[in-house]
């Protein structure tokens, strides 16, 4: 069997086209496109995984998750801020003041404020801004000559309790985090439960081929058996009656054949739809599978199977994910329960002067700091204890069908795991019958030549043959797709085609 990698990553981030990869333009046998197109199981994988636009749609979601995170991570941006103010007021003066001024009733004033710097947020959830600002003023006391009043420093506001940490400033990109992981698993179930129905349709052809041919081979002994009639006949050996019961075997395995032939017609486009993402394009192309159903010689076990499936099974792993993103809404709606406590500084230097540049001489003489506490807190706080609550109950809920799924593993592996040994078994005992009835044909026909046997018992026997031979493989295509079955409910389907997915899967 042909092995090769599909790696993840590249998988997600990139993306070949829907129709990357056309079918190649034929068969070993020189057939062309529009005519036949002989397909392994390997080629056919490799055809799903680059071309069924199922997978395609599927794999956009863990970029679309992938760009969350980075959204998320943007609150630890820094960010350029920059702002400018003008304001002229007339303020009037009360009775002292107006006598302190030299009987002036009012005051004129412009003043401009311009202000720039950094801001930005840590992990920890302290909030920082380093930045510059200047204030110049003019008015009637200084005769409208401007001064300019300077701060340059840092200001600081850090969460005590609530807010504070890793697990408040990081939840949000977190989740992001836990979404892509789930977005991930699912596009493993998908291309898992797209390969498991590529071979099933796959069998289901090698089926409707296989009984097309058993239909086509009944139809040739009938055909066989009328040819001798009608010279039995000739000859006078037999009675009219023989050549009509042998011309009525004929037309209908005739039938039968027609209806087969529209069997493989349908399988084949069931096939089509998982390996090409434009299927007009095959419209007129035959599909001749070229792997023949064969016995493997497996014997699974519950145990083992139980132990793959809960460490490879796509849906296990997304409700153990969606555990881990419960257990992070905990943790953050506990730290919304706690009362809000910053912590507010700043440090920095004033400066003073007649123009932007004198006031930012005299920086180093004019030190400047402050420092206080902000408390807040909603009586009640019923909207973080809530949040608390129903965190705890879905993460409850979640666990609970964390148990049922196991259950249902369990369940599903140990009847695939019978299934196979059922088919296998009624395989056996098909063969015996074909075998069987090839021998009662064999003989009944004998009789027949011998004059021992009407046209009318051959047929019957010719009918078991078919029969015995339909129960025969269609037993054996069974037992690859139980196969198929137990290996797609372990999650180890891609590992047995030998196809690698790197990555956190």
């Amino acid at each position: 069997m042909t092995r090769y990698s599909i790696y993840l990553l590249a998988l997600i981030f990139f993306v070949s086209p829907a129709f990357g990869k056309d079918p190649p333009e034929g068969g070993e046998g020189g057939g062309k496109l529009g005519l036949s197109l002989e397909l392994s199981i390997d080629e056919g994988i490799e055809m799903v995984l680059e071309n069924n636009l199922d997978i395609v749609i599927q794999r956009i979601s863990p970029r679309v998750e992938q760009a969350r995170i980075e959204k998320e991570e943007g609150i630890f941006d820094k960010s350029l801020f920059a702002s400018l103010e003008w304001e002229d007021s007339t303020t009037p003066l009360n009775a002292r003041s107006t006598v302190a001024a030299g009987g002036r009733i009012d005051v004129e004033a412009e003043t401009y404020i311009a202000n720039t710097g950094v801001s930005s947020l840590t992990q920890l959830g302290t909030e920082y801004s380093l930045e510059v600002s200047d204030t110049w003023r003019a008015n009637t006391f200084n005769n409208f000559d401007f001064e300019h009043d300077t701060f340059a420093g840092v200001k600081i506001t850090q969460p005590v309790l609530k807010d504070y940490g890793a697990v408040a400033t990081r939840f949000r990109i977190d989740l992001a985090g836990k979404d892509r992981d789930i977005s991930l698993h699912r596009l493993k179930e998908k291309v898992l439960d797209t390969v498991a129905g590529f071979e099933l349709a796959y069998w289901d052809l090698v089926l409707a081929r296989e009984e097309l041919d058993v239909k086509i081979e009944s139809l040739k002994l009938a055909e066989s058996l009328l040819e001798l009639t009608r010279k039995k006949f000739e000859a006078e050996v037999v009675a009219r009656l023989e050549v009509t019961q042998a011309e009525a075997g004929v037309a209908s395995r005739k039938g039968a054949v027609i209806s087969a032939r529209k069997s493989v017609w349908e399988r084949e486009n069931a096939l089509k739809i998982f390996i090409s993402g434009d299927v007009y394009k095959l419209k007129d192309v035959e599909i001749v599978p070229r792997d023949p159903p064969q016995l493997s010689p497996v014997r699974p076990g519950l145990e083992d199977s139980v132990k793959k499936a809960l460490g490879l099974r796509p849906e296990y792993l997304e409700v153990k994910s969606e555990i881990e993103k419960k257990d992070l809404e905990i943790r953050y709606a506990k730290n919304q329960v706690f009362p809000e406590i910053d912590v507010e500084a700043s440090l920095g230097y004033n400066g003073f002067g007649v123009d932007f540049g004198d006031s930012l001489d005299n920086l180093d003489n004019n030190p400047t700091w402050s420092v206080g506490v902000v408390f807040r807190y909603p009586l009640g706080n019923n909207t973080a204890r809530g949040d608390l609550k129903i965190a705890r109950m879905e993460a409850e809920e979640a666990f609970l069908k964390l148990k049922l799924l196991e259950q249902e593993i369990i369940l599903n592996l140990d009847n695939a795991i019978k299934e196979i040994q059922a088919n296998r078994e009624r395989y056996e005992a098909a063969r015996v019958s074909t075998t069987l009835a090839e021998d009662a044909l064999e003989a009944e026909e004998i009789k027949l030549d011998a004059g021992l046997s009407t046209t009318h018992n051959v047929l019957e026997f010719q009918e078991e043959l078919e029969e015995a031979r339909t129960v025969e493989i269609s037993a054996l295509i069974d037992f690859k797709k139980a196969l198929t079955g137990l290996f797609r409910e372990e999650g180890s389907l891609l590992e047995e085609k030998g196809i690698e997915m790197a990555g956190d899967l």
